[in-house]
């Protein structure tokens, strides 16, 4: 139940990710609302479920914005399997410790991102501040999302034949 519970909190927030992100765009940064999910997932669940759950949510995400068709999705998939062998400071009861986790997941997440448009662009400096936004605005948003995940997680759901 607890596996479904978090496929459809997944699909949810790619719905949210897919309708309501241009409303929360800041100074033209587009929130990455499935990141904190992947994350949250590789932490609650079994290797290959949260795999399998990563890659087909994040192909969808890729087919929604095709822009960098695949490689949001290796990166995905990447965070998901670090995340998964080196989960020891999320599980981690205190807050700050799980902020500091999710601003180094953001900030090594936008700069593969960044390391690969510097080397599409002509001019990859001009782009850095951006990034640093980026990262700033989506870690806020990540905690925002994990905390709300952890919410949905403790409640009891039950289904009665």
């Amino acid at each position: 139940m607890r596996n479904i519970k978090l496929l459809v909190s997944g699909v949810a927030l790619l719905f949210i990710s897919a309708v309501f992100a241009e409303e929360m765009t800041l100074y033209q940064i587009t929130p990455n609302i499935l990141l904190p999910w992947v994350v949250y997932i590789s932490t609650q669940l079994e290797y290959k479920y949260c795999l399998s759950f990563t890659f087909f949510l994040s192909l969808a995400n890729d087919l929604l914005n095709p822009q960098l068709l695949g490689f949001t999705t290796i990166l995905f998939v990447l965070v998901s399997h670090f995340v998964y062998k080196y989960n020891s400071t999320l599980n981690k009861d205190k807050f700050s410790s799980v902020l500091f986790s999710l601003l180094l997941i953001n900030f090594a997440f936008y700069l593969v991102k960044w390391l690969y448009f510097a080397i599409t662009s002509s001019e990859p400096f001009a782009l850095l501040g951006k990034i640093m936004l980026t990262i700033a605005y989506n870690t806020i948003l990540s905690c925002l999302v994990i905390v709300t995940l952890f919410l949905i997680n403790k409640l009891k759901i039950v289904i009665y034949d």
